[in-house]
């Protein structure tokens, strides 16, 4: 579900930049990205809104992007959560 307003575009340009490194890591795996998303169990639509930050990314697919990079989640997502953090 797209979110709109001033504070969803602000959350939305903010994880744009703090999930950078892993949209270049899933890139850098040389595999299609229909197969990625095949393999995260989400579409290649839903997968294009998490990364341009048009839709929040879930617990669950965090967990699946850390699983099929080999990385350890809070390492991944470590710019993303401090941002979170901060907001609270």
């Amino acid at each position: 579900m797209k979110q709109s307003g001033p504070e969803w575009e602000a959350r939305r340009i903010m994880q744009r930049k703090r999930t950078g490194m892993v949209w270049t890591l899933l890139k850098e795996t040389g595999m299609k990205r229909r197969y990625i998303a095949k393999h995260l169990g989400v579409t290649i639509g839903y997968l294009n809104q998490v990364q341009y930050g048009q839709a929040p990314i879930s617990k669950n697919l965090r967990a699946k992007i850390a699983a099929f990079l080999s990385v350890d989640e809070h390492l991944l997502f470590s710019d993303l959560d401090r941002e979170l953090s901060k907001e609270a």
